[in-house]
C-alpha cells in the first residue's frame, strides 16, 4: 500500500484547485509505495505522475490500497491518463447497452460536458430529445470512472416518480424518493431524488453534506435570484452540477444570467454590467442584435443545446381517436348508483373529520392524511366503476370485506353490476378493432382482471392475445414482448404496473381502454409504442362511456389542453409549471369528483382546471419562442 504521499508543493486551497483545473494547468505528485517481499525484506518504490488536477488524485491514492507496485504503479497510470487526456468513447454505453441505445448527439453531449465543462454544464435541448438521457449517461460515465458517489437529484413533484423509474429501467441506479417525513434518507442515502420545494425546505439537512453531483430538472425554476430556493442552490456544496431545462429563458434575460451563474459565477459579469451589455429594453426582453452572436458563444462555455432539427431523426406524426358510446339501460343504472355511493362516501367521512376535531382539535394532520386516504380510495373505485363489471365487483367486495357498516350499499351494487354484461366500452372495442384488424395493437387498462377478461375476448375472437401484468416474473415479460415483435401475438394487454420498460416500436395502433386520470400516465402509455426509432405514424384510441366522469376528463380536460398530440417531453414541462398542489392531477380530479353535488359542478369544476392547463401551457410556449429567438 501506499506509504505516503508526498504533496508538498500542493496547496489544498478550493480557488487554486478550479483555477487549474479550468486552466489545464499541471503539477507533479509523487507517491512512495512500500510493500514486503515473500523473505520478509521491506522494499520502497517512489513514482512520479503530473496531474491537472492532483488533489483529486491524492484522495484517490490515499484511500486506496494496493498488494503490489505494478498494481499500484498501473493505477495511477490510469488515473492520470483520465485527467490529462479527454476520454473519446463512454464506458457507460456498454453498461446500459441492453437497456437503452443513446443517439449519437445525445453521447457527444455527455462527452462534451466531461471533456469540457468539468461535469458542470446546462443541458438546454428542446423539448423530447431526452436531456433526462444526457444526465444519467453523465452520471453513469463518472460513477463508472469512480468520480462520483453522493448524488441528489432535484425535480418538479410531479415528476419525481418518473426520475426514479428512469434512473433504475436505463441505468441501473436504484434512487430513494425523499420527503419531509424521511429526514434520516437525507442524511445518509447516496441517491436521493427530491423536489424542488423539498429542497429549500430541508436546505440545513441537505447543506451538511458536500454532494459529488446535483441534477436538477426543470432548472428555469430557480431564475429568481432572490428567491430561497435559488440561494439555497446556489449555496449547496457541490463538486458538478448539472440544470436541465428546455427554456433557460422564460420572460427576460435575466432568467439566462441568474441560470448561468449557478453554473459559473462571474461569467456572464456581473448582473447590471449583463443587463447593460445585452439588453435593448429596460425590461431585458429584448437582446442587441449586435451582441446575440458574443451571447452565444460565451454560453457554449457551459451550455449544451440540440434543437429537433438537428439531431436528423424522423420524427412520425401521432393521431388520437376518442369514441364514446351510450351505457346500456343496465350500466347507467349501475353508473348513477356507483356516483351515489361515492359521494356518500364523502359526506360519511367528513362528518367523522368534524366529529374528531370537535373532540381534538390539535389533529390537522391526521385530517390532511385521512382526506388523501379517502381521495385515493374514492379514485381506485371509480377507475374499477369504470373499467368493466368484472373489476367493479371485485374492488366492491374488497370493499365490502373492509368496511362492513356498508354491507348493505355495496350488496346492492354488486347486484346491479353483475346484471351488465359486457358493458359498452367492450363493444366498443370491438367495434375498433374490426377497423384495423390488420394491425398489432397494444391495450392498455387499469385493472388485472380487466386485462384477462380483454385477452379471452380477444383469444375467442380476434387473434392471438397475451396479457403484461406487474406480478408477473422477468422471464415472462420477455417471452410476452418477444412473442409479439416476432408477429406470433397480435395484441398485448398490459396494466400501468407493467408498462415501464415495455417498448414495442413494431406496433403503431394504442388503446386506452381505461383511461388514466394522470396525464404523465397517458404520456408513458403512448410513450410505449410513439418513440425514437418508431418509422410508422401512430394512433391512438380513447375509449369511454357518454356523459361519465372519463368522458368529461376526456373531452373537457385532456382535449382542451390538446394533451395528446403534443411532442413527447412537453406534457412534464407544463405540469411543472402549475403549482405544487396542483401538479397531482389525478388527485385534483378525484378531489373535484368528490364535492361536486351535480355532473355540472363538475364539468364547471374541471373547466376552471383546463383553464390552468392552457395557460401553463401557453406560458411555455411563449418560454419556448423567447428562447429561440436568443439562443438559436
Amino acid at each position: 500500500m501506499p506509504k505516503n504521499a508526498d504533496t508538498s508543493s500542493i496547496q489544498p486551497d478550493p480557488k487554486s484547485r478550479k483555477k487549474a483545473v479550468s486552466k489545464g494547468e499541471e503539477k507533479t505528485v509523487t507517491c512512495q509505495f512500500e510493500e514486503e517481499t515473500a523473505e520478509g525484506q521491506k522494499s520502497q518504490h517512489r513514482y512520479t505522475c503530473t496531474f491537472s488536477d492532483p488533489f483529486n488524485i491524492v484522495r484517490q491514492v490515499q484511500t486506496n490500497r494496493f498488494t503490489t507496485f505494478p498494481k499500484f504503479k498501473l493505477n495511477l497510470e490510469a488515473l492520470q491518463l483520465r485527467q490529462t487526456g479527454k476520454i473519446d468513447q463512454l464506458i457507460s454505453v456498454d453498461a446500459i447497452r441492453t437497456k437503452l441505445t443513446p443517439y449519437n448527439f445525445q453521447l457527444q453531449t455527455a462527452l462534451q460536458v466531461i471533456n469540457e465543462m468539468n461535469g458542470n454544464a446546462i443541458l438546454a435541448d428542446e423539448v423530447g430529445l431526452g436531456k433526462t438521457i444526457e444526465a444519467g449517461l453523465i452520471m453513469k460515465e463518472l460513477l463508472l470512472r469512480d468520480e462520483i458517489n453522493s448524488i441528489l437529484i432535484a425535480a418538479p413533484k410531479s415528476l419525481l416518480s418518473q426520475w426514479k423509474s428512469e434512473m433504475a429501467e436505463k441505468f441501473g441506479e436504484s434512487f430513494s424518493i425523499a420527503n419531509s417525513h424521511r429526514e434520516g434518507v437525507l442524511k445518509k442515502d447516496n441517491r436521493i431524488i427530491c423536489s424542488h420545494n423539498l429542497l429549500a425546505r430541508k436546505y440545513d439537512v441537505l447543506a451538511s453534506r458536500t454532494w459529488d453531483l446535483v441534477v436538477v430538472d426543470e432548472a428555469h425554476a430557480f431564475r429568481n435570484t432572490h428567491s430561497k430556493g435559488r440561494v439555497c442552490l446556489a449555496n449547496l456544496r457541490k463538486n458538478h452540477l448539472l440544470l436541465l431545462t428546455a427554456t433557460p429563458l422564460c420572460n427576460r434575460l435575466t432568467d439566462l444570467y441568474s441560470i448561468v451563474d449557478l453554473i459559473q459565477p462571474g461569467l456572464l459579469d456581473s448582473e447590471r454590467a449583463f443587463i447593460s451589455r445585452f439588453a435593448e429594453d429596460a425590461r431585458s426582453r429584448v437582446i442587441k442584435e449586435a451582441e446575440a452572436g458574443s451571447l452565444r458563444q460565451t454560453l457554449r462555455e457551459i451550455m449544451c443545446r440540440t434543437r429537433r432539427e438537428q439531431t436528423g431523426i424522423p420524427f412520425t406524426k401521432r393521431y388520437v381517436e376518442s369514441r364514446t358510446l351510450e351505457p346500456t339501460e343496465e350500466e347507467r343504472l349501475f353508473i348513477d348508483k356507483a356516483t351515489e355511493y361515492l359521494q356518500q362516501m364523502s359526506q360519511n367521512h367528513f362528518k367523522t373529520i368534524e366529529a374528531l376535531i370537535a373532540e381534538n382539535p390539535n389533529r390537522k394532520f391526521t385530517e390532511s392524511q385521512s382526506n388523501a386516504i379517502l381521495v385515493f380510495q374514492a379514485i381506485t373505485l371509480q377507475q374499477s366503476f369504470s373499467s368493466t363489471p368484472a373489476a367493479s365487483i371485485q374492488s366492491l367486495m374488497r370493499r365490502q370485506q373492509r368496511f362492513p357498516s356498508e354491507a348493505q350499499a355495496t350488496s346492492k351494487l354488486i347486484e346491479m353490476a353483475s346484471k351488465v354484461k359486457n358493458g359498452a366500452k367492450m363493444e366498443l372495442l370491438k367495434s375498433v378493432l374490426r377497423e384495423v384488424s390488420n394491425e398489432q395493437a397494444l391495450i392498455f387498462c387499469l385493472r388485472k382482471v380487466t386485462a384477462r377478461q380483454i385477452k379471452d375476448m380477444l383469444n375467442r375472437e380476434f387473434g392471438k392475445a397475451d396479457v403484461f401484468l406487474g406480478d408477473m416474473n422477468q422471464a415472462e415479460r420477455d417471452q410476452v414482448i418477444k412473442n409479439f415483435r416476432t408477429g406470433q401475438t397480435k395484441y398485448v394487454v398490459a396494466t400501468d404496473a407493467a408498462a415501464e420498460g415495455l417498448n414495442l416500436q413494431n406496433c403503431c395502433i394504442m388503446f386506452n381502454y381505461d383511461l388514466h386520470w394522470n396525464p404523465m400516465k397517458i404520456e408513458q402509455r403512448i410513450g410505449r409504442i410513439h418513440r425514437f426509432k418508431q418509422d410508422r405514424d401512430v394512433t391512438v384510441f380513447n375509449l369511454c362511456v357518454k356523459d361519465t366522469i372519463d368522458d368529461y376528463v376526456l373531452h373537457i380536460l385532456y382535449q382542451k389542453i390538446d394533451l395528446f398530440t403534443m411532442t413527447v417531453g412537453k406534457m412534464e414541462t407544463v405540469l411543472a409549471e402549475l403549482k405544487e398542489g396542483s401538479q397531482d392531477i389525478q388527485k385534483t380530479i378525484g378531489e373535484i369528483m368528490l364535492r361536486s353535488h351535480s355532473r355540472l359542478d363538475m364539468k364547471k369544476e374541471l373547466e376552471k382546471l383546463a383553464n390552468d392547463l392552457t395557460i401553463s401551457r401557453k406560458n411555455q410556449e411563449l418560454a419556448e419562442q423567447f428562447t429561440q429567438g436568443v439562443l438559436d
